[in-house]
């Protein structure tokens, strides 16, 4: 329940032009510094801590906390213009914002992910008020086998995949994975490096993503006059993006599906806003009276996405601040801060600073206003993008994603990563292979793979394990129920469509 006294003073320490100003700043920097591809809330907010060590802690928390709101959203602006992601937790909305992009709807689809992120931050953000604690508890029951499980139901979104075969879905997918499994194991075991000391750290996941998608489109955009698929400039309109972000609200169950998953999932440790979005998507795709359409520019594929990735920032609120667990690398950071500040997340800093945990909330809360106003903002200008000719456009995203690549860990192997991986990517594409089957199998596979082992090395090999914890059975019947509802549909629309042309 809330405290209503400690609510009240926490309000008051957020009444002044500073605050308003910190949290315009630091949501505005988010916003732009989550657009440009290959960066991610966590570099955004590594940028800006050293900012905060001036500050006040509530100050500081407040800069941070509207930065980690607005970076999260901003990766869907260059995924809908570009199909380059800014963040990885944005690469979902690129199945149907790009998409609609190609048809003339950019306005749309980015007014679409302005008012479904909204709204999802503002639900995560009222169950972190309301139920921090129950969320939190139950998220941290999450071990070892329920994380491999949810990084499997998060791959189950391959066997939805329309482009190519489901088997060529399937190859593309497990190839992802086993590029994901390069480096040194979690196990100390060094894999598939073939002498490159800079394999072993892995493959970076944000060259890969680029290239797969980002660069890969740039070999089709190269024949055509723009990035839409007619040769008419796109007329940008403030008119069809404020419209987009009131169509989210026609698909209430779509919303508040997308980010109860998304606030959930980001308070489980370690899993965060990326798989989120994918099993947000996959749920709204096998709902749906069209399920064909996704990924072809269903609207409700990019309000799945962005209200389930914009939740997630709440859940991870959640166990930061219930329980002192960072969920990813972001909230790592903030929990970092809090220290340096003096402070101990956990039940103790609640006890005993509730207006403190009261303030960041309700500017959380606050950061979603301003984010809406710089959203239509800055989508409405970076749109102009679209009105450049490609003889323009293609060298300078190019340019971008090299620097994207480089920026991650100032690396040219990283670049040349991409490189690679965008001329795999442009075969793929050319001979059927859905290239986002790979990159589904880059994000989730070193998951699973780390979370496989701990299991396999904790319980001794004994992998009834996945069937005796309650948590981990169910998440085992989704993943099959999942894995084979597509093809049942499929096959139930085949029968349907046969009866029909036999009755006609």
């Amino acid at each position: 329940m809330i405290e209503w006294s400690a609510f009240l003073g926490g309000a008051s320490q957020l009444m002044s032009f500073e605050i308003a100003m910190i949290i315009t700043f630091g949501v505005f920097f988010g916003i732009i510094a989550g657009a440009i591809p290959g960066f991610s809330s966590a570099m955004a907010i590594a940028i800006l801590l050293p900012v905060t060590y001036t500050m006040d802690a509530l100050t500081a928390m407040v800069f941070l906390a509207s930065n980690y709101a607005g970076s999260t959203y901003g990766g869907s602006i260059a995924a809908i213009l570009l199909n380059a992601p800014g963040t990885p937790g944005a690469v979902a909305t690129a199945f149907d914002g790009y998409e609609m992009t190609k048809q003339g709807k950019s306005s749309e689809a980015l007014g679409l992910a302005i008012g479904s992120s909204v709204v999802g931050g503002v639900i995560s953000y009222a169950l972190l008020l309301v139920a921090m604690y129950p969320i939190a508890g139950f998220a941290i029951r999450f071990g070892a086998p329920e994380m491999f499980l949810l990084a499997v139901l998060g791959l189950t979104i391959i066997a939805s995949m329309k482009q190519g075969s489901f088997a060529k879905a399937i190859l593309a997918g497990l190839f992802g994975v086993l590029i994901s499994a390069v480096g040194i194991s979690p196990t100390g075991a060094v894999r598939a490096t073939f002498g490159f000391t800079n394999l072993l750290d892995g493959v970076s996941q944000m060259p890969a993503i680029i290239g797969f998608l980002a660069f890969t489109e740039l070999y089709s955009m190269i024949n055509k006059e723009y990035v839409t698929s007619g040769s008419e400039k796109v007329e940008r309109s403030y008119k069809e993006m404020l419209l987009g972000t009131v169509k989210c609200l026609k698909s209430p169950i779509n919303l508040l599906r997308s980010s109860g998953i998304g606030t959930f999932i980001g308070a489980v440790p370690a899993a965060g806003a990326t798989i989120a979005s994918f099993i947000s998507y996959n749920q709204a795709k096998l709902s749906s009276k069209e399920p064909d359409s996704f990924g072809k520019g269903n609207p409700d594929g990019v309000i799945a996405a962005e209200s389930s990735n914009n939740a997630s920032t709440g859940g991870a609120m959640i166990t930061m601040l219930a329980l002192g667990i960072p969920g990813g690398g972001t909230t790592a950071m903030m929990l970092g801060a809090l220290m340096l500040h003096g402070l101990q997340p956990g039940p103790r800093l609640f006890m005993n600073q509730m207006e403190f945990v009261y303030a960041i909330i309700i500017a959380l809360f606050l950061s979603q206003i301003v984010m809406y106003i710089g959203g239509i903002f800055f989508s409405y200008t970076l749109t102009g993008v679209l009105n450049v000719s490609t003889k323009i456009l293609t060298p300078s995203i190019a340019i971008l994603c090299i620097v994207g690549s480089f920026a991650l860990s100032n690396s040219m192997f990283d670049a040349r990563i991409m490189f690679v991986f965008g001329f795999l990517g442009w075969i793929m594409k050319k001979y059927d292979y859905p290239a986002i089957a790979v990159v589904l199998g880059i994000v989730l596979g070193p998951m699973a793979d780390a979370h496989f082992i701990r299991t396999a090395i904790r319980y001794g090999g004994d992998y009834t394990v996945f069937f005796t914890r309650p948590i981990s059975l169910a998440l085992l019947i989704s993943i099959v129920i999942l894995s084979i509802a597509p093809l049942v549909m499929k096959k139930i629309r085949e029968a349907k469509n046969q009866s029909f042309e036999k009755g006609a």
